[in-house]
Order: structure tokens, then C-alpha cells, then sequence
């Protein structure tokens, strides 16, 4: 997916680059900044031992010894006071920077920490809204996959955004599940012997005779119309363009080339209903999509809860509804 939350770590996390957060003499002194520094070891510490960095800026040096990237891009973000010293528009220029840095060197993917939440006191919320927003709109324009790593829900600041009432919604709708196979399970149970993988895991070898056999079995469990049939349809429907609907649903262009193309392409679900998202659909017509992938929005998943709610109060922003998703441990939207 173009931007994924992650609790993983920067030291773990395999990109082409890497965001250290530092202060304006890239000391090394704060908690990601020391671990990176260590990791990449002393060549990195000669050369950025007369460099200064004034806050909103970045600049990109060799990785070293650090294996897991190719660059490492430094940003010093603000010192934050009380709100009234530009500090919001310092730390989206940090985000700038080094997204711009990363299209510079045709980077395929970043890794962001939270810029400036730590010993900068920048408030958690706040910082993550600043963040999921600039890297958003950069990602309308540009082809990246972005990481934004963030270890801890205090980060999601719920009480101000327009749906505060979610955890009510989930706690009055909630059902138990029971321990029973529903139809689409058994639906993509019959089908698990030939249904393709969302992540391009399909067979660029297989004979005439597979492709047959494959035909043969689909026509026995495939309804009138695939998913792939259903969607191209409903963009058609709303006359939108490709892109409007892949960027919205956080999907990047290859993939959503693959599912259009693949008359039997099989999404998971939080693919399914990213495209969905990405539509607008309303309720009715997000279950018909659902349907063609064998899926149903029930009210024993908290994930089928939460995109029920924000369908019916027209939260169409993915990534907003990716911060829901997050912070109540499941899985997010896009690919």
C-alpha cells in the first residue's frame, strides 16, 4: 500500500531509505537518532560532523553499515513551544523534504518515525495528523510506498475528529460470533484451490490445460459477474478516472492494473473494501462489490463495524479510517 501505519521498527524495517529525526547539528544525542547513528557507524559520524541543519530541512548521506537501506534522509524537525511558533508548518516542511529528497534519487519506499513527538514535546496527535496528511497529498502526485511507524495509541487523538462516537457505535452493535462457517467462507473455501493471492503470487507458467481446468472450476462458483467485471463497471458508472480510485484507495498502480486485468483475481478483504472507499460507494453498493469477492460486512467483526460506521457518516478519507482501523489493533486498508 502507498502509505502504511506500522508498529514496526526503523531499525527493522527493509526500504530503500530511512528517516533519522535529529536536532540542527545532527548530534546523534536523541533515542532514533543514536541507535541510527550507531548502526551506520563512524563514517557517518565523519561525515556530518560539520553539518547543520536548520529546522523544516533534510539531507540524504549513505547508509554505511546500517544493511536495512540504501540512504539515510536527516530532518530536524521544531522545538515545539506552545503552537504559535510555526511549528506545524516546520514539521510538514520536514515531511516535504525528505519525500522530496526520496523522488530526487528515485527511491521506491520511506520510512518515517513520528517527527518531533518524542524529546521535541510536539503533541502526538497532532504530529500524526501533520504527518498522514502531507504524506497524502504527496502521494496524489507520486509513486511511493510510505511507512509511518508509530509505537503507541497515544498518537491517535479520536476526541477531535468527526467520528468520536466510534467506540459507542462498536460497543451497541457488536454481536458474538459464533462458531459456524458462513457462506462466503464456504464460498472461498471451495475456491482456495485456485484462487489467486493478492500479492501477485499467481503463475506465469501454467499450461493450456491449467488454464482450462481452472475455467472449468470457476464457472461452477463464479457469480455473473467478477469482481474485477463489478468494478470496472462502477468506475465506468461514476465516470471516474483509474487513478481517482486506485490513490483513494490506497493502492498503488501496478496492483490495480493486476486486479482490473485478472478476470479472476480474488482481492482480500481490506482490498476489497479499499476499492470500495475509493468509489464512495454507499452501503448497498459497497456490499455488492463485497459480494463478487465472496465477502459480506457483518456486525460480529469489529473491522466490519468500523467500515459500516464511516460509510454511513461519509468518511471516505482511507487514511483517517486507516488511524480507526489502527488504533483498535486491525487490519488496514489499501495494498
Amino acid at each position: 500500500m502507498p502509505l502504511e501505519i506500522s508498529r514496526n521498527d526503523i531499525t527493522n524495517i527493509v526500504v530503500d531509505a530511512i528517516v533519522n529525526p535529529t536536532d540542527r547539528f545532527l548530534s546523534g544525542s536523541g533515542s532514533i537518532d543514536k541507535t541510527i547513528h550507531k548502526m551506520a557507524g563512524s563514517k557517518l559520524d565523519k561525515e556530518l560532523e560539520t553539518a547543520i541543519l536548520e529546522s523544516g530541512k533534510a539531507l540524504i548521506t549513505d547508509s554505511y553499515n546500517f544493511k536495512n537501506c540504501r540512504y539515510i534522509i536527516h530532518t530536524c524537525g521544531p522545538i515545539y513551544k506552545d503552537g504559535k511558533h510555526d511549528e506545524e508548518e516546520i514539521l510538514r516542511s520536514c515531511y516535504y523534504e525528505c519525500l522530496n529528497l526520496a523522488r530526487y534519487y528515485n527511491l521506491e519506499s520511506i520510512a518515517f518515525p513520528l517527527i518531533a513527538s518524542g524529546s521535541f514535546m510536539f503533541p502526538k496527535g497532532k504530529a500524526l495528523k501533520i504527518a498522514s496528511d502531507t504524506i497524502t497529498e504527496f502521494l496524489l502526485d507520486n509513486e511511493m510506498k510510505v511507512y509511518l511507524l508509530v509505537y503507541d495509541k497515544d498518537a491517535f487523538d479520536t476526541a477531535n475528529k468527526l467520528y468520536t462516537d466510534i467506540k459507542d457505535y462498536l460497543k451497541d452493535n457488536f454481536k458474538e460470533r459464533k462458531k459456524r462457517k458462513s457462506k462466503s467462507s464456504l464460498f472461498i473455501n471451495s475456491l482456495k484451490e485456485v484462487a489467486y493471492e493478492e500479492d501477485y503470487a499467481y503463475s506465469k507458467s501454467e499450461t493450456t490445460e491449467d488454464k482450462i481446468n481452472k475455467e472449468d472450476i470457476h464457472s461452477k462458483f463464479e457469480p455473473d459477474e467478477s469482481f474485477s467485471e463489478c468494478l470496472i463497471r462502477m468506475i465506468d458508472e461514476r465516470g471516474l478516472l483509474d487513478p481517482d480510485v486506485y490513490k483513494r484507495a490506497n493502492i498503488d498502480r501496478k496492483h490495480f492494473n493486476h486486479i482490473k486485468n485478472d478476470k479472476y483475481y480474488r482481492p482480500k478483504k481490506e482490498t476489497a473494501v479499499a476499492l470500495a472507499i475509493g468509489l464512495n460507494l454507499n452501503l448497498d453498493d459497497t456490499n455488492t462489490l463485497l459480494e463478487r469477492a465472496g465477502f459480506v460486512l457483518s456486525n460480529s467483526s469489529k473491522f466490519d463495524l468500523i467500515i459500516k460506521y464511516c460509510i454511513e457518516n461519509s468518511i471516505y478519507n482511507i487514511f483517517d479510517i486507516n488511524e480507526i482501523l489502527f488504533e483498535e489493533d486491525q487490519k488496514t486498508l489499501g495494498c
